[in-house]
């Protein structure tokens, strides 16, 4: 026979699929699978449309392995020798590369095309929908939305509004908690879709959704946390995929001002490294940013 009482946590499953249902919780709400910076509103004048266009098209043809080598670089700019470099062999920051490119093409596309930004806010009043729905007939009435929006379908993520409609009980049920954020307010929209990607990462890992969500809201990511790992070089680390998030976020993307300086530097750099491919020096002037 085998041991009684309840099974144990597989907290590795809970991490994947809480990971699945940020990025389609978050392009459900902002057709990004990262937060946006919500930056490119306000660009300083020394950065032209022109320039903008420019770094679309660069971006567009760089792969997750150069993305990754120039962020690396712009990061070192930044922090000097205390950021460690991702590999571009690393999983999670291969994840994070695609992601992250494809989310900073979207906002300087926004910049360029505001007509994005009426699109977005029919997104937004399809992610209130979702979490204020209270009934069955209501969520079904969002996920059948949902399911039918261009990229959901284009990127296979339909299964997601599917999912939640299969197990509409347990959705709405856990909505229904004393702790599920419900206020409107955007500061605490972040913290509702983070809670509902871990309840249903709790479903898929075969726990209650409210287990789901108190486990990996309370794990512990410092040395000794069910995901810590260590490397044949010996670095050591939180296999957890916010842990990978945030090693890669670089500090000067965190305000408006600091989002466009991070992008004409990533961009400067980029250009440099691409002049030292063709064999020119170096240290030759790239063009002005």
């Amino acid at each position: 026979m085998g041991k009684r009482g309840p099974k144990p946590v597989d907290v590795g499953l809970l991490n994947f699929w809480e990971c699945e249902w940020y990025k389609a919780f978050h392009v459900l709400r902002d057709g990004t699978a990262l937060p946006g910076t919500r930056a490119v509103s306000a660009p300083p004048h020394t950065i032209s449309s022109s320039q903008v266009r420019d770094w679309v098209r660069k971006l567009k043809a760089m792969d997750e392995a150069e993305y990754l080598k120039i962020n690396n670089l712009a990061c070192k700019a930044i922090a000097g020798e205390r950021h460690a470099d991702q590999s571009p062999s690393d999983e999670i920051s291969l994840w994070w590369a695609r992601e992250q490119k494809e989310r900073e093409i979207a906002e300087l596309e926004r910049y360029l095309n505001p007509k994005k930004i009426t699109a977005e806010t029919e997104r937004r009043a399809l992610w209130q929908s979702l979490w204020h729905a209270e009934t069955t007939a209501a969520l079904q009435k969002v996920c059948e939305r949902w399911a039918l929006l261009e990229d959901v379908r284009a990127r296979g993520l339909v299964v997601f509004p599917n999912y939640v409609l299969a197990n509409a009980h347990e959705f709405l049920r856990m909505k229904r908690d004393r702790r599920f954020p419900k206020s409107d307010s955007p500061t605490f929209d972040e913290s509702r879709l983070e809670y509902l990607a871990r309840g249903m990462a709790g479903i898929l890992a075969e726990v209650s959704p409210m287990t789901g969500i108190e486990r990996l809201r309370n794990m512990q990511h410092a040395k000794g946390g069910p995901l810590w790992a260590r490397e044949p070089g010996g670095r050591e680390y939180c296999g957890c995929w916010r842990c990978g998030l945030d090693a890669s976020r670089p500090a000067h993307k965190l305000s408006a001002l600091g989002w466009w300086n991070g992008m004409a530097l990533f961009m400067k750099l980029a250009d440099q490294s691409r002049i030292s491919k063709q064999g020119r020096s170096p240290n030759e002037p790239a063009r002005n940013i």
